[in-house]
Parts: structure tokens; sequence; C-alpha cells
């Protein structure tokens, strides 16, 4: 204990060396006390299942202290597990040092979901043909159609709210556009402005130089622009780092990967989130808005309990994915 204290007095931890090995010396004392051939410089894993025991059963107690406690147990330990190896103290073998430092940190950090990716996922043998007829009976062409038209002569920014939403500092906050039935409308507009279809020139919005090629229809031309619509709707923005946001993409992203395999994910819409509040509940709102964004769009199509791409869309959806 005085050589990790000297050690610690070393390090950015030295303010808290007396609090830390007093910690560690009651741990050394009550995994002896539990196991007979304890040794403090040469654990084994049972050492280390019973101090993450020790924590997941204060972890269960109703204390406000409870977590601080076994974390600070946890964390000490692995402080005293790292001074034992890089002092050259540590008596027992390199595959239990292993162990007991994986078993600790597993702890802090605890169960990690896994995250797909798009090489997770093993697209289906879709013609050209049959990927052009899927993507012309989805709602996003005529959408684009008519935002064309619309743009045509120039529309004011303000005439809009969707456009506004879509061009605006801060999109898919608005309670109005929450509630809204047509929650995809702003990002149709967001794939017409950054597809170049639509150009924003001061406060209006014109023709871009992307938009003649919208009426040709042209197989490569309509995959980029499903594959440019998935990617804007799923990328942040740089310059404005929202972790709510940020948040909401990736739970767009892992739903849209887990609806391209064969464990598909199940259709949340209508959750309850009365029992939120605050940043959680702007999460779960901007989570709700995105996927039910994505399923009007037809991107997302419901089978009874769950969600999936359908197979013809799922080249130019993973496209976006990818890039997103």
């Amino acid at each position: 204990i005085d050589g990790f204290v000297e050690w610690l007095d070393e390090s950015e931890m030295s303010e808290q060396a007396e609090a830390i090995s007093r910690l560690v010396s009651s741990t050394l004392t009550q995994l002896s006390g539990a196991r007979h051939g304890f040794s403090p410089s040469a654990w084994i894993p049972a050492d280390a299942h019973l101090l993450v025991d020790a924590a997941e059963r204060i972890l269960q107690e109703e204390s406000e202290t409870a977590e601080d406690t076994a974390v600070n147990l946890v964390l000490t330990s692995l402080q005293y597990l790292t001074f034992l190896d890089e002092t050259d103290l540590w008596d027992g073998s390199p595959e239990d040092y292993a162990h007991c430092m994986e078993d600790l940190s597993d702890f802090l950090e605890g169960d990690e979901p896994d995250m797909l990716d798009a090489d997770d996922i093993d697209l289906p043998n879709v013609s050209l043909d049959q990927e052009l007829a899927a993507i012309s009976a989805l709602p996003l062409l005529p959408a684009l159609d008519d935002i064309v038209a619309r743009v045509a002569d120039g529309l004011a920014v303000s005439d809009d709210v969707h456009l506004r939403t879509a061009v605006g500092p801060a999109p898919l906050d608005s309670a109005a556009l929450a509630e809204s039935s047509d929650v995809a409308a702003v990002d149709y507009w967001s794939t017409a402005i950054a597809t170049e279809l639509v150009r924003i020139d001061g406060d209006t919005a014109k023709l871009g130089d992307n938009a003649p090629s919208l009426a040709k229809r042209e197989a490569e031309t309509v995959h980029e622009l499903v594959a440019e619509h998935v990617r804007v709707q799923l990328s942040g923005d740089a310059d404005d780092p929202d972790v709510s946001r940020s948040l909401a993409n990736t739970f767009a992203v892992q739903t849209l990967l887990a609806a391209m395999t064969d464990e598909l994910p199940l259709n949340n819409e209508g959750e309850d989130y009365a029992d939120l509040e605050g940043e959680d509940l702007r999460t779960a709102q901007l989570i709700d808005h995105r996927v039910r964004s994505l399923i009007e769009q037809g991107i997302l199509v419901r089978i009874e309990e769950v969600l999936a791409v359908p197979h013809a869309l799922r080249p130019a959806v993973l496209d976006g994915v990818a890039e997103a």
C-alpha cells in the first residue's frame, strides 16, 4: 500500500491518493478474508469475480450513493492492478492479469449493445428494373416533382413552414411539425436542397442545376436520389453538435440496418413517453419523428409488429446509410 500511495502521488490522482489507498486497503482485506490463499499481488479470476459480485450487490441497494460506491470500488481496484503492472510487482500470470482487468473494465463499461455496420448487410439480387419500379412507387419522386414545380418561379422561404424548417438552424424541433401527419415534408425539402434540385438564394428558393435530371427518371439518378435522401436524414450538422439529434440519428441508422437483416426491429410507434422530461423527452421525440418519417416515406414498411426495408430499395438505402 505504501508503494501504491507513492505511485498515486506521482500521478494525476495525487489529490485523491489517501482516499484511494484506504479503499484499496479495505478491498484487499475483504478479498483476503473471502478466499483462502489470496495474494494481493497475484489475483486470480475468482478474485475479480468476487469484487464484481460485491459491486453488483451494492448497486441493488436503495441508496443515492450506491452507484458511486460500486464504481469507486471497481475503479480503484483497476488503478491498483495497473500499479502492480507498471511497477513490476505483479506476481501472477499474464493471463490472470488480463482476465481480471477485463472483468473489472466490463463492469464499468456496462453491457454495450451489438451495433450493426453497413458491411454487415448482405444485399439481395435486385435488377435495375426492380429497383426503378420500387423507387418510382415511393412518395419521394412525386414530392420532389412538386417542390421543383413550386420553386420554378421562385418561392419565398417564409411562405412554406417545411421549407423554412429545412433551411433553419434547428430542424425537427418544432412541436407543430412533431404533431404533423406529414412528418416527411421537411425531409423532402432537405433532400431537394442537398441534391441541388433546389438552391437557396437569400430568402428565396429557386431551381437548382440538377432540376432537369429529375424528370428523366433514369435508374442511376433515382438510385442516387434515394441514397442522398437517406444520407441527409441521418447526418448531423458538424457546425451544431447536438447530442439528442446524434442519438436519434444513430437509432435510425441501427433501425434501418436491422430492417435489412433476418432479425427485423420492432415497430415502436405509439410508445408512451409520459415518464420522460427534459433532454430525454426531446431525444425520444426526435427518434419517434425520424422513424415515423421513414415509415411515411415507404423506406420502412410495417410487417405486423416489425419493420423492414423492401428488398428492391435496399441497395440505395444501404448506400445512403453508409454515406451517413
